[in-house]
């Protein structure tokens, strides 16, 4: 009898563990809830390398959250995002008058250099228009970085949409040549707004969780549309349970539902009696 009753107690142990299993799974299914979570990127180019930018990933697409030029990681808003194009750290050679496409319609031209002043005139352009323009100086390491910024850009001042990075500057007698060796951009153009409510896809914005510290830089939470719609039809056709996901039997003395592994404990009890 000891025997029958602890095979019946081990059956007992296995059914409530993939009963409860079965219960967790079915809520995650429903509630269809997912959290993007910004995550602090370093720099493909080596001089930037002991800094970073946010990066959110949105259902496979890599976003930066927009931020000013001093702020820190988790400084960034979190809901106002533009795709990252170019995270680079390929050398460019270039002559005056020549350009990189950076494509998306952006384009950056090396317009003069000047090798008594050590400096080298950029342009930076969209769809040909002009959106910036520098001489950038190489006399030391923190001139040779140019960061593009821009004010009333989605409600926000001093953004940063690009970082450029001269390596090495030479003029010989019959040509001048520029070294670029890093280069950062994003589609501002392009950038968006989210807000509570708002769709991305077949999800909708539910939650902004703004950054706070290093090891929490900010989230965005979404609820999948279709699952929110197919949870709302079910809850509607069926009649509410107090323990989803479990298999019940009817108790017919009282009229009340308990859940199944309290019967089959019941009848192990008698059994081993």
């Amino acid at each position: 009898m000891k025997k029958y009753t602890a095979t019946l107690l081990a059956a007992l142990t296995v059914f409530i563990a993939v009963a409860s299993g079965t219960a967790s799974a079915a809520d995650n299914v429903s509630n269809g809830t997912t959290i993007c979570n910004v995550v602090g990127t370093h720099y493909e180019c080596a001089n930037w390398s002991g800094e970073q930018y946010p990066v959110i990933d949105l259902f496979g697409d890599e976003y930066v959250s927009l931020f000013a030029k001093d702020d820190d990681i988790w400084d960034s808003h979190v809901n106002k995002l533009a795709k990252l194009i170019l995270d680079s750290n390929e050398t460019h050679t270039l002559k005056p008058g020549e350009n990189i496409d950076l494509g998306h319609g952006y384009a950056l031209e090396v317009k003069e250099i000047d090798i008594e002043t050590e400096k080298a005139w950029l342009e930076f352009t969209r769809d040909g228009q002009q959106v910036a323009t520098k001489t950038v100086s190489i006399d030391t390491d923190d001139n040779r970085t140019w960061t593009v910024a821009l004010d009333s850009f989605q409600g926000e001042n001093d953004v940063v949409v690009m970082k450029v990075h001269i390596k090495q500057l030479f003029v010989g007698t019959e040509t001048s040549i520029i070294w670029i060796d890093g280069i950062w951009l994003i589609d501002y153009a392009n950038a968006r707004t989210l807000d509570i409510g708002g769709e991305f896809g077949e999800f909708t914005l539910k939650q902004i969780i703004n950054g706070v510290d290093a090891s929490n830089p900010g989230s965005l939470v979404f609820e999948n549309t279709s699952v929110a719609d197919d949870s709302k039809t079910s809850n509607s056709s069926a009649s509410p349970s107090p323990e989803k996901g479990m298999v019940k039997f009817a108790d017919k003395s009282t009229g009340s539902s308990t859940p199944w592994y309290r019967d089959f404990w019941g009848w192990i009890t008698m059994k081993s009696k």
